[in-house]
């Protein structure tokens, strides 16, 4: 089984959100998966959804300030493995190319 899940967590302030994205990250190096921080969200791997959830709540919960919102979408392949690397690679393969593209910024 796999489980591969996306989440955000965003702290409500003023101001740069870095350091409360950092501590968040942080957080996950106390548990088995794998996860990639996009600008936008952090896709993470695990065997379990317990794991998932933990990972997820240890996130949220190492964000200070009065106010933090936290999503979470989980998709749980119970029948079989698949990877994060998987799925990217399936898309790639149907372009016959990267799916990424850097406008040149």
């Amino acid at each position: 089984m796999t489980v591969i899940a996306r989440f955000e967590v965003i702290p409500v302030h003023d101001g740069s959100l870095s350091d409360d994205i950092a501590q968040a990250i942080e957080a996950l190096e106390e548990y088995d998966i794998s996860y990639e921080l996009t600008a936008t969200d952090t896709v993470i791997e695990a065997d379990d959804v317990d794991t998932v959830f933990d990972a997820v709540r240890a996130a949220h919960n190492a964000v200070g300030g009065d106010r933090v919102i936290s999503s979470l979408e989980i998709d749980e392949l119970r029948d079989r493995e698949q990877h994060v690397e998987d799925r990217v690679e399936s898309v790639a393969s149907i372009l016959g190319r990267d799916p990424k593209r850097d406008r040149g910024v």
